[in-house]
Order: C-alpha cells, then structure tokens, then sequence
C-alpha cells in the first residue's frame, strides 16, 4: 500500500463542509469522473461527532482512506485525507492527482453550497 496524506483548506465551517462530503446525493459532483464508486462496494462509515468519514472496499483490494475536517482560524476548515492505494492499482503521482482533483471540485461545490445561503 501507498498511503498519501494531505490537507485543504475551506472558505466554509466544518461542519458544511463535512455535509457536503458526507452526502451521498452530492458525491457525483466532486468526484473526479476517473473515479467510480458504487456504495455497494464500499463501507463507509460516518462518525458525525468528530466530522470523519472512514471508506474502505468490501471484500476486494482497493482505494481505502479517511477524512477528517476541523474548524480553522476566521471561519474556515481544514480537510486532512488520508489514501491508501493498493500496490498495483496505479502509480502514485496518478493517485495524487485524483484526490487534487477531488478537493478541488470539493471546494468548488462547498462554495456554491455556502454562498448559496
């Protein structure tokens, strides 16, 4: 496994942020297209009091990770992701690549979320 761990910064709260990622209607819109993930395939766990979601296959080898978001200074929040790639699933720059990615169109849809008011 090769793990990548990195942090996002948001214009928004914690917890908006933590909805917007924990919610499976809005899921097709920051994930990257390269990216396909049927919830069948996947447990998920959401643990809300702490805003971390944990995913991880069922019962095949592939993508796992956490993410974890907190409050920072003047009303933003930090994202830290944690990804765990399987050997042979892909390079790593690749896999860095899709989670920049991710965040990006996360951040893009947590913005139009929070300023839609």
């Amino acid at each position: 496994m090769t793990t990548i761990s990195t942090e996002y910064g948001f214009n928004a709260p914690a917890e908006v942020v933590f909805g917007v990622l924990t919610d499976p209607d809005r899921t097709a819109r920051w994930l990257p297209s390269l990216v396909h993930a049927d919830a069948a395939d996947y447990t998920v766990d959401v643990v809300t009091d702490k805003l971390q979601v944990r995913w991880q296959p069922s019962g095949f080898p592939g993508l796992q990770g956490t993410a974890e978001v907190r409050d920072a200074p003047a009303g933003g929040s930090v994202l830290r992701a944690e990804v765990e790639v399987p050997v042979g699933a892909g390079d790593q720059e690749q896999a860095e690549n899709l989670l920049a990615e991710a965040m990006k169109l996360l951040q893009r849809d947590v913005s139009d979320n929070f300023n839609a008011g």
